[in-house]
């Protein structure tokens, strides 16, 4: 899944779902090519005349289909013709008794869990450059985890980043928590320090343990990172160039001559 990036296109069951067009970048209604479902078994879906669903119609699937299971799109942009392909992954929602687990299987309750696109390829992400590039690396390295699929560790170097943060502003303390909690006296807000904490305590719980985790909360973390860097490290340096411009302080560069002697 290293080649893969979380999409968002509304009424995917749908024949003319509607989002942002992987390719040309434009909002559009897509033509709706082909439907099946690659996993755990290969089905193919026909199109029937309703959506939601049974928007398959009749097809070889059973009539009730499995709890985990991808079912792929293709989808095709009519302002740019090309085509993108979404795999859709749909499962249970699990409690976190564990005794009440079996149930929740037995009930075979489905739902659509996340999307993500396998063609065309995207990047993983990264911060802005402002940020450290310690910082930078190690949340690029989380990155590429997440779309690999290595949930959890992702949201380990999601945690090394956050300490390598707390670092490079002077943060002081015996363990993490401690030092996130010192970021406060250090000119952090109290809310983005206890953001901050949400990575460390999945960090945390993707070695120890051995939790299983969710996109959405491994990207959710990513965010919460992504905005700490923003408000730390570029909102800075924006507000320092628009005071020196504001001051009529050009950054032209000059040369400086030396009379010859």
């Amino acid at each position: 899944m290293s080649t893969r990036k979380r999409v968002a296109i509304d009424d995917l069951d749908t024949f003319q779902p509607a989002g942002e067009c992987p390719n040309c970048k434009l909002n559009v209604a897509f033509i709706h090519r082909s439907r099946r479902q690659v996993w755990p078994e290969l089905v193919e879906l026909s199109f029937g005349r309703s959506s939601g669903p049974d928007f398959n119609g009749p097809s070889q699937a059973s009539e009730r289909p499995d709890m985990f299971r991808v079912v792929e799109h293709v989808l095709q942009c009519p302002r740019c013709r090309k085509t993108c392909v979404l795999h859709q992954h749909s499962g249970p929602d699990l409690p976190e008794d564990l005794e009440k687990v079996g149930e929740a299987l037995e009930a075979k309750a489905s739902k659509v869990r996340f999307t993500v696109c396998v063609y065309p390829a995207g990047e993983p992400d990264q911060l802005a450059p402002e940020a450290p590039e310690s910082v930078r690396g190690l949340f690029a390295e989380g990155a590429r985890c997440e779309q690999a699929g290595a949930l959890r560790a992702a949201g380990a170097m999601y945690r090394a980043a956050v300490e390598e943060l707390c670092a490079d502003r002077g943060a002081e303390g015996n363990n993490l928590i401690a030092k996130i909690a010192d970021l406060v006296n250090r000119g952090v807000p109290a809310e983005l320090a206890r953001d901050l904490d949400e990575a460390r305590m999945l960090g945390n719980w993707s070695p120890h343990k051995g939790l299983n985790f969710f996109h959405d909360e491994v990207a959710d973390v990513a965010s919460l990172i992504k905005e700490a860097v923003f408000l730390l490290y570029v909102q800075p340096v924006e507000r320092s160039a628009g005071a020196c411009t504001a001051s009529g302080i050009s950054f032209t560069r000059t040369t400086i001559f030396t009379p010859s002697t």
